[in-house]
């Protein structure tokens, strides 16, 4: 994928976590509101989506791209 279609693209959780262990950032979802946090600090790396799922754009960048 590229960074255009990342960009578009909606993850579920798991794709979204292991994107960031990609990256070797350790993240989890905050069961309070499903937001996609990252572990060591608490900042939030993407909002959850009705369904659940994260902005592949928010993931991204987080990530610095």
């Amino acid at each position: 994928m590229n960074y255009w279609e990342a960009c578009e693209a909606t993850v579920t959780a798991a794709e979204a976590i292991a994107e960031c262990r990609r990256h070797e950032i350790a993240a989890q979802v905050r069961t309070s509101d499903r937001a996609l946090i990252e572990m060591e600090t608490c900042d939030v790396i993407a909002e959850a989506d009705d369904e659940g799922d994260y902005s592949g754009e928010s993931i991204i960048g987080f990530l610095g791209y």
